[in-house]
């Protein structure tokens, strides 16, 4: 994959190779402990009528942490501005999780390129701060101390384990292939590090609806964590033209593990806003 060199630091990314300079812009931004592997089956549907790229966010896949070993929030969000600048035109925003956060952030501060943006359960933990959501807020600040704390005594597989009995249900991590066990216990140095700027006393993530004046869709599992609920419900206050669907019997890595269930609504969504024609079967 190509790596993007910048002053912040480095970023490896997807890219289709769509060379059809009408085709629709779309970037793909996968959720904490994944990689731009994630959205294989969404890139599979949306067939080649797209230009998309879907870059490893920073600690993930082949984009390595940056020297300092803690990547920040305006770090990552320079890396993505960088990958968008090397796109031509709008383009369309699609975002899991914490890759949800960063494309409402990426959002909120490229709005001119910002074409749409889709939302499955983005971790925007300090938009629950100040919403009276305290069940919420103290859920989520519970949750990332507590990791915080393994990850910083060096037990990173507890971190894993813990992180994906919230998020996921218990067992998860054990019940993964040993490669992917790895995996994500590897990454838990970097969520670690997502948690710090999520939850930090500043509102690292601010909501204008006059700067996201553009289509939204905001998607949420029924069986998902108190906190992501929270954050869906405040992003519904904040942007009541958004699109809102919840998704019986669906938790927070649905995106993941039950494609078939999610992707449906993004390519729904994304052909509408794109005025992309369906492709006819025979």
């Amino acid at each position: 994959m190509p790596m993007l060199e910048t002053a912040m630091g480095r970023l490896s990314w997807f890219d289709n190779g769509c060379d059809d300079a009408d085709a629709p812009r779309l970037m793909l931004l996968h959720s904490g402990a994944a990689s731009h592997r994630q959205w294989r089956p969404l890139i599979a549907a949306l067939g080649p009528g797209w230009h998309i790229v879907a870059p490893d966010l920073i600690g993930h896949g082949e984009t390595p942490m940056p020297d300092h070993g803690r990547p920040t929030l305006e770090e990552e969000i320079a890396l993505l501005t960088a990958l968008l600048e090397r796109m031509d035109g709008p383009i369309h925003l699609v975002g899991h999780s914490y890759g949800g956060a960063m494309a409402l952030e990426l959002a909120g501060r490229q709005p001119h390129r910002i074409a749409s943006l889709a939302m499955y359960e983005p971790v925007a933990f300090s938009l629950l701060r100040n919403s009276g959501q305290r069940d919420a807020w103290r859920e989520i600040a519970s949750v990332a101390q507590r990791h915080i704390e393994l990850v910083e005594s060096g037990d990173t597989r507890t971190a894993a384990i813990a992180f994906l009995d919230y998020w996921v249900g218990p067992g998860a991590l054990r019940a993964m292939p040993e490669h992917m066990q790895a995996y994500v216990t590897g990454c838990m140095n970097t969520v670690a590090s997502e948690f710090r700027e999520l939850l930090q006393a500043r509102e690292s993530i601010v909501v204008d609806p006059k700067s996201l004046a553009m289509p939204v869709l905001l998607l949420c599992g029924s069986k998902t964590t108190l906190a992501a609920r929270g954050v869906i419900a405040e992003l519904c206050r904040l942007l009541p033209a958004a699109r809102h669907v919840n998704l019986a019997g669906a938790a927070h890595m649905a995106p993941v593990t039950q494609p078939d269930r999610v992707n449906p609504y993004l390519i729904d969504f994304l052909h509408t806003v794109a005025g992309v024609m369906e492709p006819q079967t025979a």
